[in-house]
């Protein structure tokens, strides 16, 4: 039988305390978690020149917010 792959891989990266503070305190402004951030921002970066402005970057979280809230129905 086939092994089955998963459409998800795992990231791992270092970033500095200030970086990584950053991103938290984003985050959790935003009620939205790193990882979904991550996968919002990637496919978006699939198709952009430039960095994402004000607008944008709010599609970005309220994309972010859908991903987590389909993860956490998913894991129930």
């Amino acid at each position: 039988m086939p092994k089955k792959v998963s459409p998800e891989i795992t990231l791992s990266v270092k970033v500095t305390a200030k970086s990584a503070e950053g991103w938290k305190g984003f985050c959790e402004k935003n009620g939205i978690t790193l990882s979904a951030f991550i996968e919002v921002a990637g496919l978006q970066l699939l198709n952009e020149t430039a960095p994402p402005t004000v607008k944008e970057r709010q599609l970005m979280v309220e994309k972010a917010r859908d991903i987590d809230q389909k993860r956490r129905i998913r894991k129930k």
